[in-house]
Protein backbone atom coordinates (compact mmCIF):
# COMPACT_ATOMS: atom_id res chain seq x y z
CA UNK A 1 0.00 0.00 0.00
CA UNK A 2 2.82 2.37 0.87
CA UNK A 3 4.48 1.74 -2.53
CA UNK A 4 1.19 2.44 -4.30
CA UNK A 5 0.75 5.75 -2.45
CA UNK A 6 4.28 6.84 -3.37
CA UNK A 7 3.67 5.92 -7.03
CA UNK A 8 0.48 7.97 -7.13
CA UNK A 9 2.25 10.93 -5.51
CA UNK A 10 5.03 10.76 -8.10
CA UNK A 11 2.51 10.57 -10.94
CA UNK A 12 0.71 13.65 -9.62
CA UNK A 13 4.01 15.50 -9.26
CA UNK A 14 4.98 14.66 -12.86
CA UNK A 15 1.56 15.78 -14.09
CA UNK A 16 1.79 19.10 -12.20
CA UNK A 17 5.30 19.68 -13.53
CA UNK A 18 4.07 19.12 -17.09
CA UNK A 19 1.19 21.55 -16.56
CA UNK A 20 3.58 24.13 -15.10
CA UNK A 21 5.95 23.66 -18.03
CA UNK A 22 3.20 24.10 -20.61
CA UNK A 23 1.68 27.09 -18.86
CA UNK A 24 5.15 28.59 -18.40
CA UNK A 25 5.75 28.81 -22.13
CA UNK A 26 4.29 32.31 -22.10
CA UNK A 27 5.36 32.96 -18.49
CA UNK A 28 2.08 34.79 -18.07
CA UNK A 29 3.54 37.87 -19.78
CA UNK A 30 1.06 38.05 -22.67
CA UNK A 31 -1.59 38.92 -23.51
CA UNK A 32 -1.33 42.36 -21.91
CA UNK A 33 -4.53 44.25 -21.29
CA UNK A 34 -4.35 48.05 -21.21
CA UNK A 35 -7.58 50.00 -20.83
CA UNK A 36 -9.81 48.51 -23.55
CA UNK A 37 -6.92 47.10 -25.59
CA UNK A 38 -5.37 43.64 -25.58
CA UNK A 39 -1.81 43.13 -26.83
CA UNK A 40 -1.57 39.46 -27.70
CA UNK A 41 2.20 39.18 -28.10
CA UNK A 42 5.43 41.08 -27.64
CA UNK A 43 5.75 43.85 -30.26
CA UNK A 44 8.86 43.53 -32.42
CA UNK A 45 8.52 46.55 -34.71
CA UNK A 46 7.38 49.76 -33.05
CA UNK A 47 6.65 53.14 -34.62
CA UNK A 48 6.59 55.96 -32.08
CA UNK A 49 4.86 59.19 -33.03
CA UNK A 50 4.74 60.75 -29.57
CA UNK A 51 7.93 62.40 -28.24
CA UNK A 52 7.26 61.92 -24.48
CA UNK A 53 6.54 58.25 -25.14
CA UNK A 54 9.80 57.98 -27.08
CA UNK A 55 11.63 59.32 -24.02
CA UNK A 56 10.17 56.50 -21.92
CA UNK A 57 11.01 53.88 -24.57
CA UNK A 58 14.60 55.14 -24.60
CA UNK A 59 14.87 55.13 -20.80
CA UNK A 60 13.45 51.60 -20.45
CA UNK A 61 15.57 50.18 -23.29
CA UNK A 62 12.65 49.31 -25.57
CA UNK A 63 13.82 51.81 -28.17
CA UNK A 64 15.67 48.89 -29.77
CA UNK A 65 12.33 47.88 -31.28
CA UNK A 66 11.71 51.26 -32.90
CA UNK A 67 11.57 51.04 -36.71
CA UNK A 68 10.01 54.45 -37.37
CA UNK A 69 9.22 57.77 -35.73
CA UNK A 70 7.45 61.06 -36.34
CA UNK A 71 9.24 64.31 -37.17
CA UNK A 72 8.51 65.50 -33.63
CA UNK A 73 10.41 62.55 -32.15
CA UNK A 74 13.81 64.20 -32.48
CA UNK A 75 15.77 62.57 -29.67
CA UNK A 76 19.29 61.91 -30.95
CA UNK A 77 19.39 58.28 -29.90
CA UNK A 78 16.49 57.33 -32.19
CA UNK A 79 17.11 59.66 -35.11
CA UNK A 80 18.51 56.75 -37.14
CA UNK A 81 14.94 55.48 -37.43
CA UNK A 82 13.18 56.79 -40.58
CA UNK A 83 10.54 59.49 -40.32
CA UNK A 84 6.91 58.55 -40.88
CA UNK A 85 5.81 62.21 -41.15
CA UNK A 86 4.08 64.36 -38.57
CA UNK A 87 2.73 63.06 -35.28
CA UNK A 88 -0.80 64.24 -36.06
CA UNK A 89 -1.02 62.95 -39.62
CA UNK A 90 1.74 60.42 -40.31
CA UNK A 91 2.12 58.53 -43.57
CA UNK A 92 0.13 55.33 -42.98
CA UNK A 93 1.65 53.63 -46.04
CA UNK A 94 5.18 54.18 -44.71
CA UNK A 95 4.20 52.74 -41.34
CA UNK A 96 2.80 49.67 -43.09
CA UNK A 97 5.92 49.33 -45.28
CA UNK A 98 8.34 49.23 -42.31
CA UNK A 99 6.42 46.27 -40.93
CA UNK A 100 5.14 47.94 -37.77
CA UNK A 101 3.03 45.79 -35.51
CA UNK A 102 2.38 48.53 -32.96
CA UNK A 103 2.21 52.33 -33.03
CA UNK A 104 2.49 54.64 -30.04
CA UNK A 105 0.60 57.79 -31.00
CA UNK A 106 -0.20 61.05 -29.29
CA UNK A 107 -3.73 62.12 -28.39
CA UNK A 108 -4.14 64.14 -31.60
CA UNK A 109 -3.41 61.51 -34.26
CA UNK A 110 -5.69 61.74 -37.30
CA UNK A 111 -8.51 59.22 -36.94
CA UNK A 112 -8.45 58.26 -40.63
CA UNK A 113 -4.78 57.27 -40.30
CA UNK A 114 -5.52 55.35 -37.11
CA UNK A 115 -8.38 53.48 -38.79
CA UNK A 116 -6.27 52.61 -41.86
CA UNK A 117 -3.56 51.13 -39.66
CA UNK A 118 -6.08 49.25 -37.56
CA UNK A 119 -7.59 47.76 -40.72
CA UNK A 120 -4.13 46.36 -41.52
CA UNK A 121 -3.91 44.71 -38.12
CA UNK A 122 -1.52 47.31 -36.68
CA UNK A 123 -2.43 48.27 -33.13
CA UNK A 124 -2.44 52.00 -32.45
CA UNK A 125 -2.18 53.10 -28.83
CA UNK A 126 -3.01 56.73 -28.11
CA UNK A 127 -0.94 57.86 -25.14
CA UNK A 128 -2.09 60.62 -22.84
CA UNK A 129 0.70 62.88 -21.62
CA UNK A 130 1.70 62.57 -17.99
CA UNK A 131 1.09 66.00 -16.50
CA UNK A 132 1.73 64.86 -12.93
CA UNK A 133 4.48 62.66 -11.48
CA UNK A 134 1.95 59.90 -10.76
CA UNK A 135 0.68 59.96 -14.35
CA UNK A 136 4.25 59.76 -15.63
CA UNK A 137 4.94 56.76 -13.40
CA UNK A 138 1.78 55.10 -14.73
CA UNK A 139 2.94 55.72 -18.31
CA UNK A 140 6.31 54.12 -17.53
CA UNK A 141 4.62 50.97 -16.23
CA UNK A 142 1.99 50.86 -18.98
CA UNK A 143 4.46 51.31 -21.86
CA UNK A 144 6.85 48.78 -20.33
CA UNK A 145 4.04 46.23 -19.86
CA UNK A 146 3.15 46.58 -23.52
CA UNK A 147 6.76 46.16 -24.65
CA UNK A 148 8.03 43.67 -22.09
CA UNK A 149 5.08 41.82 -20.61
CA UNK A 150 2.74 41.96 -17.64
CA UNK A 151 5.37 41.02 -15.05
CA UNK A 152 8.83 41.64 -16.49
CA UNK A 153 7.82 44.78 -18.36
CA UNK A 154 5.88 46.28 -15.47
CA UNK A 155 8.83 45.76 -13.12
CA UNK A 156 11.23 47.27 -15.64
CA UNK A 157 8.99 50.33 -15.96
CA UNK A 158 8.70 50.77 -12.21
CA UNK A 159 12.43 50.27 -11.62
CA UNK A 160 13.40 52.64 -14.43
CA UNK A 161 11.13 55.40 -13.13
CA UNK A 162 12.48 54.99 -9.60
CA UNK A 163 16.03 55.07 -10.97
CA UNK A 164 15.19 58.32 -12.76
CA UNK A 165 13.99 59.83 -9.48
CA UNK A 166 17.14 58.62 -7.71
CA UNK A 167 19.30 60.35 -10.31
CA UNK A 168 17.29 63.55 -9.92
CA UNK A 169 17.56 63.33 -6.15
CA UNK A 170 21.35 63.15 -6.44
CA UNK A 171 21.35 66.67 -7.88
CA UNK A 172 19.11 67.90 -5.07
CA UNK A 173 21.39 66.40 -2.44
CA UNK A 174 24.40 68.12 -4.00
CA UNK A 175 22.59 71.45 -3.86
CA UNK A 176 21.39 70.89 -0.29
CA UNK A 177 24.93 70.05 0.83
CA UNK A 178 26.23 73.17 -0.87
CA UNK A 179 23.57 75.56 0.45
CA UNK A 180 23.40 74.20 4.02
CA UNK A 181 19.67 74.76 4.45
CA UNK A 182 19.41 78.07 2.57
CA UNK A 183 16.71 77.72 -0.10
CA UNK A 184 16.69 79.68 -3.33
CA UNK A 185 13.43 80.37 -5.15
CA UNK A 186 12.68 79.71 -8.82
CA UNK A 187 9.86 79.89 -11.35
CA UNK A 188 9.24 78.58 -14.85
CA UNK A 189 7.34 80.69 -17.37
CA UNK A 190 5.94 79.66 -20.76
CA UNK A 191 3.31 80.79 -23.23
CA UNK A 192 0.06 79.03 -24.07
CA UNK A 193 -2.57 80.46 -26.43
CA UNK A 194 -0.42 83.60 -26.52
CA UNK A 195 -0.82 84.00 -22.75
CA UNK A 196 1.99 83.94 -20.21
CA UNK A 197 1.77 80.90 -17.92
CA UNK A 198 3.65 79.65 -14.86
CA UNK A 199 4.59 76.07 -13.98
CA UNK A 200 2.19 75.40 -11.13
CA UNK A 201 1.99 73.04 -8.19
CA UNK A 202 1.59 69.28 -8.67
CA UNK A 203 2.89 69.09 -12.24
CA UNK A 204 5.81 67.03 -13.50
CA UNK A 205 7.64 70.28 -14.25
CA UNK A 206 7.04 71.45 -10.67
CA UNK A 207 8.65 68.22 -9.44
CA UNK A 208 11.61 68.91 -11.71
CA UNK A 209 12.03 72.41 -10.27
CA UNK A 210 11.93 70.90 -6.77
CA UNK A 211 14.86 68.65 -7.60
CA UNK A 212 17.01 71.74 -8.20
CA UNK A 213 16.96 72.11 -4.43
CA UNK A 214 15.03 75.35 -4.76
CA UNK A 215 11.41 76.27 -4.01
CA UNK A 216 9.00 76.93 -6.85
CA UNK A 217 7.33 80.27 -6.06
CA UNK A 218 4.15 78.81 -7.57
CA UNK A 219 4.14 75.92 -5.09
CA UNK A 220 0.80 77.01 -3.65
CA UNK A 221 -0.73 77.92 -7.01
CA UNK A 222 -2.90 75.41 -8.88
CA UNK A 223 -3.96 77.85 -11.62
CA UNK A 224 -1.18 78.37 -14.17
CA UNK A 225 -2.19 81.97 -14.96
CA UNK A 226 0.58 84.43 -14.14
CA UNK A 227 -0.12 86.86 -11.30
CA UNK A 228 2.42 89.62 -11.85
CA UNK A 229 1.87 91.12 -8.39
CA UNK A 230 2.55 87.74 -6.72
CA UNK A 231 5.73 87.31 -8.74
CA UNK A 232 6.89 90.80 -7.78
CA UNK A 233 6.49 89.94 -4.09
CA UNK A 234 8.07 86.48 -4.46
CA UNK A 235 10.94 87.94 -6.52
CA UNK A 236 12.47 84.53 -7.43
CA UNK A 237 16.24 84.15 -7.39
CA UNK A 238 16.17 82.37 -10.77
CA UNK A 239 13.76 82.48 -13.69
CA UNK A 240 13.53 79.79 -16.36
CA UNK A 241 11.54 80.40 -19.54
CA UNK A 242 10.37 78.27 -22.46
CA UNK A 243 11.26 80.19 -25.62
CA UNK A 244 11.81 83.55 -27.30
CA UNK A 245 8.09 84.32 -27.27
CA UNK A 246 8.04 83.89 -23.49
CA UNK A 247 11.16 86.01 -23.04
CA UNK A 248 9.60 88.76 -25.13
CA UNK A 249 6.54 88.82 -22.89
CA UNK A 250 8.71 88.92 -19.77
CA UNK A 251 10.74 91.87 -21.03
CA UNK A 252 7.67 93.74 -22.28
CA UNK A 253 6.14 93.75 -18.79
CA UNK A 254 7.69 96.39 -16.56
CA UNK A 255 7.15 94.42 -13.35
CA UNK A 256 8.56 91.16 -14.70
CA UNK A 257 11.46 92.92 -16.40
CA UNK A 258 12.24 94.48 -13.04
CA UNK A 259 12.59 91.18 -11.19
CA UNK A 260 16.03 90.76 -9.68
CA UNK A 261 16.70 87.54 -11.57
CA UNK A 262 15.91 89.20 -14.91
CA UNK A 263 17.98 92.30 -14.21
CA UNK A 264 20.95 90.28 -12.91
CA UNK A 265 21.01 87.76 -15.75
CA UNK A 266 19.85 84.84 -13.62
CA UNK A 267 17.40 83.78 -16.31
CA UNK A 268 17.79 80.75 -18.58
CA UNK A 269 15.90 79.25 -21.51
CA UNK A 270 14.74 75.67 -20.92
CA UNK A 271 12.29 74.48 -23.57
CA UNK A 272 8.90 73.07 -22.67
CA UNK A 273 10.00 69.82 -24.35
CA UNK A 274 12.95 69.60 -21.96
CA UNK A 275 10.61 70.09 -19.02
CA UNK A 276 7.93 67.64 -20.14
CA UNK A 277 9.68 64.69 -21.79
CA UNK A 278 9.88 62.30 -18.84
CA UNK A 279 13.17 60.50 -19.38
CA UNK A 280 16.76 61.46 -20.10
CA UNK A 281 15.53 64.71 -21.63
CA UNK A 282 14.13 66.01 -18.35
CA UNK A 283 17.14 64.66 -16.46
CA UNK A 284 19.41 66.67 -18.75
CA UNK A 285 17.15 69.71 -18.24
CA UNK A 286 17.56 69.33 -14.48
CA UNK A 287 21.34 69.16 -14.81
CA UNK A 288 21.25 72.22 -17.05
CA UNK A 289 19.28 74.21 -14.46
CA UNK A 290 21.35 73.08 -11.47
CA UNK A 291 24.68 73.89 -13.14
CA UNK A 292 23.34 77.27 -14.24
CA UNK A 293 22.25 78.08 -10.70
CA UNK A 294 25.38 76.67 -9.05
CA UNK A 295 28.21 76.53 -11.59
CA UNK A 296 30.67 75.48 -8.88
CA UNK A 297 28.89 72.09 -8.75
CA UNK A 298 29.69 71.36 -12.37
CA UNK A 299 32.44 68.72 -12.67
CA UNK A 300 35.79 70.37 -13.32
CA UNK A 301 36.87 67.71 -15.79
CA UNK A 302 35.23 65.21 -18.06
CA UNK A 303 36.36 62.19 -20.02
CA UNK A 304 38.11 62.62 -23.34
CA UNK A 305 34.95 61.42 -25.05
CA UNK A 306 32.69 64.14 -23.61
CA UNK A 307 35.20 66.97 -23.93
CA UNK A 308 36.37 66.16 -27.46
CA UNK A 309 35.37 69.04 -29.75
CA UNK A 310 32.75 68.22 -32.34
CA UNK A 311 34.00 67.07 -35.70
CA UNK A 312 32.43 67.74 -39.09
CA UNK A 313 29.42 65.43 -39.38
CA UNK A 314 28.70 66.13 -43.02
CA UNK A 315 28.67 62.45 -43.97
CA UNK A 316 25.46 61.69 -45.78
CA UNK A 317 22.80 59.69 -43.96
CA UNK A 318 22.94 56.02 -44.83
CA UNK A 319 19.99 54.14 -46.29
CA UNK A 320 18.70 50.69 -45.44
CA UNK A 321 20.08 47.68 -47.26
CA UNK A 322 21.20 44.14 -46.49
CA UNK A 323 24.92 43.89 -45.83
CA UNK A 324 26.94 41.16 -47.47
CA UNK A 325 30.63 40.38 -47.38
CA UNK A 326 31.72 37.03 -48.74
CA UNK A 327 34.55 36.50 -46.27
CA UNK A 328 32.39 36.86 -43.18
CA UNK A 329 29.24 35.37 -44.67
CA UNK A 330 31.09 32.11 -45.19
CA UNK A 331 31.69 31.81 -41.45
CA UNK A 332 28.12 32.60 -40.43
CA UNK A 333 25.43 30.00 -39.95
CA UNK A 334 22.94 29.50 -42.74
CA UNK A 335 20.18 30.96 -40.59
CA UNK A 336 22.06 34.22 -39.94
CA UNK A 337 21.30 37.41 -41.78
CA UNK A 338 22.19 41.08 -41.68
CA UNK A 339 20.30 43.38 -39.35
CA UNK A 340 21.89 46.47 -40.88
CA UNK A 341 18.60 47.46 -42.46
CA UNK A 342 17.08 47.97 -39.02
CA UNK A 343 19.77 50.57 -38.38
CA UNK A 344 19.29 52.18 -41.79
CA UNK A 345 22.84 51.30 -42.70
CA UNK A 346 24.58 50.24 -45.91
CA UNK A 347 27.77 48.25 -45.35
CA UNK A 348 29.90 48.49 -48.46
CA UNK A 349 33.01 46.39 -48.99
CA UNK A 350 35.28 49.35 -48.16
CA UNK A 351 33.41 50.69 -45.13
CA UNK A 352 35.43 50.95 -41.92
CA UNK A 353 35.42 53.26 -38.89
CA UNK A 354 38.15 54.47 -36.57
CA UNK A 355 38.61 56.67 -33.51
CA UNK A 356 37.74 60.36 -33.93
CA UNK A 357 35.31 59.62 -36.76
CA UNK A 358 31.98 61.37 -36.20
CA UNK A 359 28.95 60.65 -38.37
CA UNK A 360 25.65 58.79 -38.51
CA UNK A 361 27.38 55.51 -39.33
CA UNK A 362 29.30 55.69 -36.04
CA UNK A 363 26.02 56.32 -34.23
CA UNK A 364 24.41 53.29 -35.89
CA UNK A 365 27.40 51.17 -34.84
CA UNK A 366 27.19 52.50 -31.27
CA UNK A 367 23.47 51.77 -31.14
CA UNK A 368 24.09 48.20 -32.27
CA UNK A 369 26.85 47.80 -29.65
CA UNK A 370 24.45 49.15 -27.03
CA UNK A 371 21.64 46.83 -28.08
CA UNK A 372 23.81 43.72 -27.72
CA UNK A 373 25.41 44.81 -24.47
CA UNK A 374 28.87 46.16 -25.28
CA UNK A 375 28.00 49.80 -24.53
CA UNK A 376 26.23 50.00 -21.19
CA UNK A 377 25.22 53.66 -21.11
CA UNK A 378 22.88 54.94 -23.84
CA UNK A 379 24.34 58.43 -23.36
CA UNK A 380 27.46 57.16 -25.17
CA UNK A 381 25.48 56.71 -28.40
CA UNK A 382 26.59 60.11 -29.68
CA UNK A 383 27.95 59.58 -33.18
CA UNK A 384 31.51 60.35 -32.02
CA UNK A 385 34.04 57.49 -31.99
CA UNK A 386 35.96 58.01 -28.76
CA UNK A 387 37.64 55.86 -26.11
CA UNK A 388 34.40 54.38 -24.77
CA UNK A 389 33.42 53.22 -28.25
CA UNK A 390 36.90 51.84 -28.96
CA UNK A 391 36.80 49.76 -25.78
CA UNK A 392 33.35 48.45 -26.70
CA UNK A 393 34.63 47.45 -30.16
CA UNK A 394 37.59 45.64 -28.56
CA UNK A 395 35.26 43.68 -26.29
CA UNK A 396 33.08 42.76 -29.24
CA UNK A 397 36.09 41.67 -31.28
CA UNK A 398 37.40 39.50 -28.45
CA UNK A 399 34.03 37.87 -27.82
CA UNK A 400 33.53 37.16 -31.53
CA UNK A 401 36.98 35.83 -32.34
CA UNK A 402 38.37 38.87 -34.14
CA UNK A 403 41.66 40.65 -33.60
CA UNK A 404 41.30 43.17 -30.76
CA UNK A 405 42.22 46.48 -32.37
CA UNK A 406 39.45 48.83 -31.24
CA UNK A 407 39.09 49.86 -34.87
CA UNK A 408 35.88 48.87 -36.62
CA UNK A 409 37.29 47.48 -39.86
CA UNK A 410 35.02 46.02 -42.51
CA UNK A 411 35.10 42.48 -41.10
CA UNK A 412 34.15 43.79 -37.66
CA UNK A 413 31.23 45.82 -39.01
CA UNK A 414 29.89 42.97 -41.11
CA UNK A 415 29.92 40.58 -38.15
CA UNK A 416 28.58 43.22 -35.77
CA UNK A 417 25.49 43.72 -37.92
CA UNK A 418 24.98 40.02 -38.54
CA UNK A 419 22.27 38.26 -36.55
CA UNK A 420 24.86 35.64 -35.51
CA UNK A 421 26.94 38.22 -33.61
CA UNK A 422 27.57 37.11 -30.03
CA UNK A 423 26.12 39.38 -27.37
CA UNK A 424 28.18 40.57 -24.43
CA UNK A 425 28.28 38.19 -21.49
Amino acid sequence: MKTKIISIALAVAVMLSAVALLSGCSDGEYPVEVANLKIESKPENIVVLDAPTADILIATGYDRYIVGRSDEVDQKSVEVAPSMGSSEKPDADKIIEVGADLVFAGPTIDESVKNKLSDKGIQVIKMSHGDTPKQVETNYITISKICGGTKTGAKNGEDTYNDLLDKMNNYKQQVNSRNSGILDTVCYLYTEDDQLRIMSNGTYGDMLLGYTGAVNVAVNITDNAVDVATLRVANPNFVFYADDATLKKIKSDATLAGLGAVKNGKILEVSIEEMSRPGNTSLEALEKMVYFMYPDLKPKSATAETTQPAKDSSASKTTATTATTATQAATAANSSKSVADKYKLTITSDLSLKQEDENDTVKAMQLRLYNIGYISDKDNVTGYYGEVTAEAVKKFQKRNGLKETGTADNATLVLLFDSSAKKAK
